[in-house]
């Protein structure tokens, strides 16, 4: 590897870093599921399947060869209990990873109209293990209280639901429901953060001991073996599903690997 390669691998932007946290989560022989506008958990998917979890089974909506009939199928096999992981997200998420896809002000006359659950009712109930992800991190992303409720993480007694939401990941960090309530608290932050800039980014109660809390951990940075693979292996197959996402992120590496060729 040539000195400029070691540099380039040195660093990396904030989408290749949470792709790397994803990935690192997924396990050998899981049934990984990701739905549609998720680039970032697409490519921890197949990071994961190139690095550490060659027999896992990955289904990205939009991907070439889709087993499925349309997404009943796909919806099918959630609900027989057979989805191990999926990824959500939403323009709101609260102090339990309660998530918002519907609207932002009140619903009969709301400031946003947001697109919808996506099936994210059915998701939440039904796989092993839930993972959200934000690619923003800021106060009115993440309040205290949803103007709506799309879709919940646990339920009352009596109420089918597989074991839920494992943690919230951002740029600034990742956040996980800690004790019996389920509530977030800041889990680790990416390097350079310190937990108080995660809480004052956060409209909720992230739970700190104090602003500089040192029992907060770091994680540990993308290695240049996961860059390496990301660039240069995973972002061939998430340039067939996500072009426009791969060209703007993983550009410059698709063309000197066409070079290289």
């Amino acid at each position: 590897m040539s000195r400029m390669e070691q540099v380039r691998l040195s660093s990396y932007s904030m989408e290749e870093a949470m792709i790397c946290y994803l990935a690192r989560e997924l396990h050998n022989h899981e049934v990984i599921g990701v739905g549609n506008n998720s680039p970032i958990p697409a490519a921890a998917a197949l990071l994961a399947k190139a690095r550490h979890a060659k027999q896992a089974s990955v289904y990205i909506l939009g991907q070439c060869d889709w087993p499925f009939q349309g997404t009943k199928e796909f919806f099918d096999l959630m609900q027989r209990g057979e989805m191990d992981v999926f990824f959500l997200s939403g323009a709101q998420i609260d102090s339990y990873g309660r998530i918002n896809l519907h609207t932002i002000g009140d619903y009969g006359k709301p400031k946003v109209r947001l697109p919808g659950g996506a099936g994210s009712g059915v998701v939440y109930f039904t796989c092993k293990r839930i993972f959200l992800f934000k690619t923003d991190h800021g106060i009115k992303g993440f309040p205290e209280t949803l103007d709506f409720v799309t879709s919940i993480p646990s339920s009352g007694k009596g109420i089918y639901h597989q074991n839920g939401l494992v943690g919230v990941y951002t740029p600034l960090g990742v956040m996980k429901p800690i004790g019996p309530d389920g509530r977030l608290k800041l889990a680790a932050t990416v390097p350079g953060v310190k937990p108080a800039e995660v809480q004052g980014r956060t409209g909720f109660d992230l739970g700190l001991n104090n602003d500089d809390d040192t029992s907060i951990p770091n994680l540990e940075p993308p290695s240049t073996n996961e860059l390496a693979t990301l660039r240069y292996e995973v972002s061939h197959e998430l340039r067939r599903i996500y072009p426009l996402f791969a060209k703007q992120h993983f550009g410059a590496y698709l063309k000197s690997a066409v070079v290289q060729s």
